[in-house]
This record gives structure tokens, sequence and C-alpha cells, in this order.
């Protein structure tokens, strides 16, 4: 698992979808080949700096607060904020010299299985509820896959992943 950037040509196709986080150079952790549908595909889930505290612990991993984290808030990476993407769509971040994605990477590294595994658990739940995982992420975070959002079905068949949704 390493963190990266989606192209902003991604992000331009999809500008009108309020499902997906907008947000210049977001690093994002990219979950190599999740199940879902029955095939295995790569899932980029954004790292997020304010997850409110009422959030269930199962939907997202804690990491230690960023400056822009505010008070009462959680800063992790939000497993119901993920989204299909391919490697056309990953732009290289930087972690090098950041101390403190420095340390994001070596704790990542160390709950990779953990990560994976509440990804696929969360991603398991949605396919098997049809889309209504829990009240309070209904209909959050998955317009990347619905047939209504032209937007969203546009920006997968340019990455390539629309055909196998």
């Amino acid at each position: 698992m390493k963190i990266v950037s989606i192209s902003q040509d991604f992000f331009s196709l999809v500008e009108g979808d309020r499902e997906l986080m907008l947000k210049h150079n977001r690093p994002c952790i990219v979950v190599v080949r999740l199940r879902f549908r029955g095939k295995r595909r790569d899932f980029a889930v954004p790292l997020r700096s304010n997850i409110a505290p009422n959030v269930p612990k199962d939907q997202y991993f804690a990491l230690p607060p960023r400056p822009a984290t505010r008070p009462g808030c959680r800063h992790g990476i939000h497993y119901v904020k993920m989204f299909p993407i391919t490697k056309a769509c990953q732009r290289r971040f930087r972690t090098e010299g950041s101390a403190y994605y420095e340390t994001l990477q070596r704790i990542i590294d160390g709950n990779t299985k953990r990560i994976v595994s509440e990804c696929q658990a969360y991603l398991d739940r949605y396919e098997r509820e049809g889309g209504l995982v829990s009240p309070s992420t209904s209909t959050a975070s998955w317009g990347c896959w619905r047939a209504g959002s032209r937007a969203s079905r546009l920006s997968l068949e340019l990455c390539g992943v629309a055909s196998h949704f």
C-alpha cells in the first residue's frame, strides 16, 4: 500500500459529483486488488482530516491528527469514501522529507493487513446489502459506480474501470 494522489483529469471529469471528495493533490491510499462484484480491483481510500467523532470506528483506520484536524474530530483512512481507480489515474505523492507523511507510511506499512481486511469487510457489506451499509452512509461515496452519475461513469471509462462495473 502506498500514498498516492489522483490525477487532476480524474477530478475534472467528476467535478459535479458531490459523492467524491474534491481537493487538488489530495493524497489517497491505494488498496490493491480488493474483491468487488466477483473481480479484483484497485481502490483509492482517502486520508481525511476531520472524521466526525460519531463515525463508527469500523468505518475508518485512525491516524495521528494533522494540524488541519479540528478539535474532537479524527484523522484517518476513511473506508466509506473509497472509490475504484486504475494505475493510469494515480500520481506519485512524495512522502520523503516530510516527517509526518513518513510516519504515516510507517504506520500504514505496519497495519497493511488490518487496513486491507477492514476495507474488504466494508466492501463486502456494501455489496451484500445493496449499497446500504449503515443509515449514515446509505448514499455517501458510492457515486463512482452508480448508473445515474454520468460524470462518474465517464471518468471511470477514461480511467479504464467502468467496463468492469
